[in-house]
């Protein structure tokens, strides 16, 4: 199960602790919370695309992670759309920068 970081102070705390990968357009920010759950928040600039396309991708990548549930278990995690594109996500191509954040993931040292 999937909770949302819900207030700034929240996203704040992960963005200021958390380790930070970044791959094509999107920052993960990612830290340990000594829980078996999993925190998402998710934050898309304007710039990246009218209101439509924001939250397609915003669910596209909720999909992802429910998806993946087991590579996040007892993490905080935040994501960060930041790059307009010029044509946007294919849902394959954001599963391939996804494998790779999972893959950094595993190899954090905590």
């Amino acid at each position: 199960m999937v909770n949302t970081l819900k207030t700034s102070k929240d996203f704040l705390e992960v963005i200021s602790k958390g380790q930070k990968y970044t791959k094509s357009g999107f920052i993960f920010y990612s830290v340990k919370n000594n829980s078996e759950e999993i925190k998402l928040g998710i934050s898309i600039k304007k710039k990246t695309g009218n209101a439509v396309y924001r939250n397609k991708l915003k669910r596209q990548i909720k999909n992802i992670i429910n998806i993946n549930l087991e590579h996040l278990i007892g993490f905080n995690l935040v994501v960060v759309s930041y790059e307009k594109r010029q044509k946007p996500f294919k849902h394959q191509e954001l599963e391939l920068v996804f494998e790779k954040f999972f893959k950094k993931v595993k190899s954090f040292k905590w």
